[in-house]
């Protein structure tokens, strides 16, 4: 049986064409349910990435397949968690600060949730 990878090892970069211009940077993903059981998050639940683009950028078909490998994960069980654990790879991953805005409704329950959080890189395990 064959072990699933982080979901960060999913993300990837690609090069900015234009580094020398100031350049804020805005993904807005649109969640799908990442519990099997309750179906949270319900839809129109998004995930906004921003930051400021240096030498690279977050690639798009990328950050698809990273949030897909969320779905079932046990990160999803606490979505200030999954938000922080999302903000905290893309900081990483870009060397730069990434702010990670959630608006997140869910099934079964009459409340909706908004987490935001600024993550700084960490130096990777040595």
């Amino acid at each position: 049986m064959s072990e699933t990878p982080p979901p960060a090892s999913l993300l990837r970069v690609i090069a900015n064409a234009r580094p020398d211009l100031t350049t804020a940077i805005e993904h807005v993903l649109h969640l799908p349910h990442l519990c099997p059981v309750t179906l949270n998050p319900a839809p129109g639940s998004t995930l906004t990435l921003r930051y400021e683009a240096g030498p690279g950028l977050l690639e798009l078909f990328s950050l698809d397949a990273y949030i897909d490998a969320f779905i079932g994960h046990p990160v999803v069980r606490d979505m200030e968690f999954f938000v922080q654990t999302a903000a905290q790879d893309a900081a990483n991953l870009l060397g730069c600060p990434v702010t990670a805005h959630a608006d997140v409704t869910f099934n079964r329950l009459r409340q909706g949730q908004r987490v935001t959080v600024t993550a700084q890189p960490q130096p990777a395990d040595g």
